[in-house]
């Protein structure tokens, strides 16, 4: 059991990310604004706001309380379900990866991925500060793309980290090393206004789904398994 209880608890939180991530689009407040594959852009677009102006792409302007309902529905579930289980999913991986193989690169890991998954929470609340109080948006606002960026450089850290692990461990992972990689530079480019920020974001996805059917291989087989 032992060598199977990582991967077990990796895959339990992988998936309990994943069923998250689904549910944003399927809230009634949501649903209610948007089509599914939109809630992300928006989200991104408020996550990303810094300026009035900003904000009143995402609301309009008068803000459209409907609109209001649906940000506060997603961010509630995100700071409540979605922050947690990622971040406990990171945390279990690590160890399912690197416990008694490559201690130091985990426990960096690990610690980007908590940096990270703190930035997010911050983002997180403070954009429900800010739409329980649109009035005063102005005073709300400094914080959220801030700690988005931090959160997402965290994450992409936390994702490097993960790619070294798989490169120098004795069984190699190429495949989902190579994914890992990718991450931290698209999220620099982002940054720099070079790509799109939704590609940074496909490339974090991409990553999360390889590590979670890794986790899933690994419960069902336990580490050390002919491949």
């Amino acid at each position: 059991m032992s060598s199977r209880l990582w991967p077990i608890l990796a895959s339990v939180f992988g998936v309990a990310t994943l069923g998250v991530f689904v549910a944003f689009g399927q809230l009634p407040e949501a649903a209610a604004v948007y089509e599914p594959q939109e809630v992300g852009l928006a989200v991104g677009a408020f996550q990303r706001s810094t300026t009035l102006a900003d904000l009143a792409v995402v609301f309009g302007d008068p803000a459209n309380s409907a609109i209001v309902a649906a940000m506060d529905a997603i961010n509630t579930l995100d700071l409540y379900a979605f922050i947690p289980a990622y971040t406990l999913f990171l945390i279990a991986a690590a160890f399912m990866l690197g416990a008694g193989k490559s201690p130091q690169l985990m426990w960096a890991a690990i610690a980007a991925g908590v940096l990270g998954a703190g930035a997010d929470a911050v983002e997180t609340f403070q954009q429900l500060r800010l739409t329980a109080d649109y009035q005063n948006a102005a005073a709300h606002l400094p914080l959220i793309a801030p700690a988005h960026w931090v959160k997402y450089f965290g994450l992409g850290a936390c994702a490097a980290l993960f790619g070294a692990l798989c490169f120098t461990g004795a069984r190699k992972r190429w495949i989902i090393g190579v994914l890992a990689m990718l991450t931290l530079p698209l999220v620099a480019a982002a940054f720099a206004g070079l790509i799109e920020a939704r590609v940074f974001t496909g490339a974090l996805g991409a990553f999360w789904t390889a590590l979670l059917v890794v986790a899933l291989i690994e419960a069902v087989r336990g580490r050390g398994a002919p491949a």
